[in-house]
C-alpha cells in the first residue's frame, strides 16, 4: 500500500495572517529560495519498508522522514526543552549575541532543522531576529512566524549565503546526514560574523549507565542493546556517516576560527527508575522517544538482507524488554558553543 507524502505536524499557535508575513529588513542579504507547491510535496519523498525516505540522491540521512518520525522528532524536542532547562544551554550567551541592536538587523540559521519546532521556538522569543531553517525534505510547518523561513538544502554542500550574515548557528543532531563536520564547521565559520555564537548538540549513538550505577556496563547487563549499536554503527559508517559522533569541541579548536569554546554533557534517563517525579515523567516520555528510533532504524539495518523480519523483530523485543527493565540507563547529549574569532 502506498504511503501518502507527510505533511507538516502543525501546532495551532504556528500560524501566522497574510499581515503578519511581512519582516522589513530581513530581504536583502537571503539567497535565492525555491517557493514548494502542495503539488510538489510527493516528488521529494520515496518509499521503502512502508515508511517516506527523503528523495535526494546524495544525501546519505538514513532515518524516515514520515509522520511517525516527525512525531518522535518533536517528542525529543520536548524532552531535550526539560533536560537543559531551556532551548540550549543555560551558560550559552544566546541572549547577548541575539540581543536588539539600533541599525543593523541580525540573522540565525539551523542547520538540519527538520520538523523546525526549535526554530520556531527560539524565534518567538527574539521578534526582531531573521531565522533560517535548512533541511532536505520540506517537513516545517506551512505556516512560519514572520521573522522565519524555512529553506531545502543539503548540509554536505556550501550555502549560497553571504559570508559573515549570521549572528548564531544551530546544529543539533546533524552527524546522521553530513559526512564530514570539518566541512560543515568551516561553513559555519564562514557564515558567522564576528563573535558570532556555533551552538552543537549530538547524541552518543550508544546507552550507558549513569554514573549513580557504575560499575555496570552495556556489554554486561544490556547484551540486546550492545548488539543493536554495533549493528548501526557498522551501517553507518557502510554509508559514509560517522558511527560514533566526533568530538566537536577539539575539531572547533583545529579550526583556529573559534574561541571560548565550551562543552557540556547531560544525561537523560530512559525509564521510571529515577527518584524523582520529574525525573521518572522525563525518563518513561524519552523511553517511548528511543524505542521509536529503534523501529525507525529497522529499513537501513535491513538494507541488503542483514536483516530477516523476524529476525528484526526479535531484536527489537529484546531491546524493549531490556529498556523496560533494566534500570539506570541514560542517552548521553552533548552540547558544545563557541564563539566566532
Amino acid at each position: 500500500m502506498a504511503v501518502p507524502a507527510p505533511v507538516p505536524l502543525d501546532d495551532e499557535h504556528d500560524s501566522a495572517s497574510e499581515d503578519e508575513r511581512h519582516f522589513p529588513g530581513a530581504e536583502a542579504t537571503d539567497p535565492d529560495v525555491e517557493e514548494l507547491l502542495s503539488d510538489d510535496f510527493p516528488t521529494y519523498f520515496s518509499e521503502r519498508d512502508e515508511r517516506l525516505f527523503h528523495s535526494h540522491g546524495t544525501s546519505p540521512y538514513p532515518l524516515p522522514v514520515d509522520t511517525p518520525e516527525q512525531e518522535r522528532m518533536n517528542d525529543q524536542h520536548r524532552a531535550l526543552h526539560e533536560l537543559l532547562g531551556g532551548h540550549y544551554p543555560e551558560a550559552c550567551p544566546v541572549e547577548d549575541v541575539l540581543a536588539q541592536e539600533l541599525g543593523r538587523q541580525k540573522f540565525a540559521l539551523d542547520m538540519c532543522t527538520g520538523t523546525g519546532h526549535w526554530t520556531m521556538d527560539v524565534a518567538r522569543d527574539f521578534p526582531h531576529v531573521a531565522f533560517r531553517g535548512l533541511d532536505i525534505v520540506p517537513i516545517s510547518t506551512r505556516y512560519p512566524l514572520p521573522n522565519v523561513q524555512f529553506t531545502m538544502h543539503d548540509a554536505n554542500t556550501p550555502t549560497s549565503y553571504a559570508a559573515g550574515t549570521f549572528d548564531l548557528i544551530h546544529a543539533r543532531s546533524v552527524t546522521m546526514a553530513v559526512t564530514s563536520y570539518a566541512a560543515l564547521l568551516a561553513e559555519a565559520a564562514r557564515l558567522l560574523r564576528p563573535r558570532g555564537l556555533f551552538l552543537s548538540g549530538e547524541w552518543a549513538r550508544s546507552l550507558v549507565f549513569h554514573p549513580d550505577f557504575a560499575p555496570r556496563t552495556l556489554p554486561t547487563h544490556a547484551p540486546a542493546l550492545t548488539a543493536f549499536f554495533a549493528r548501526l554503527h557498522a551501517a553507518l559508517a557502510a554509508r559514509g556517516l560517522h558511527p560514533i559522533p566526533p568530538p566537536v569541541a577539539p575539531l572547533l579548536a583545529h579550526t583556529r576560527a573559534f574561541a571560548d569554546i565550551a562543552p557540556r554533557t547531560y544525561h537523560m534517563p530512559l525509564g521510571a527508575w529515577p527518584p524523582d517525579p520529574a525525573g521518572q515523567r522525563l525518563g518513561l516520555a524519552f523511553r517511548t522517544v528511543f524505542l521509536r528510533y529503534v523501529a525507525s532504524m529497522r529499513p537501513m539495518l535491513a538494507e541488503g538482507g542483514a536483516f530477516s523480519a523476524a529476525a528484526y523483530d526479535d531484536m527489537y523485543a529484546r531491546v524493549e524488554r531490556e529498556v523496560r527493565t533494566v534500570a539506570g540507563l541514560v542517552a548521553v547529549f552533548h552540547t558544545v558553543h563557541a564563539r566566532k574569532i
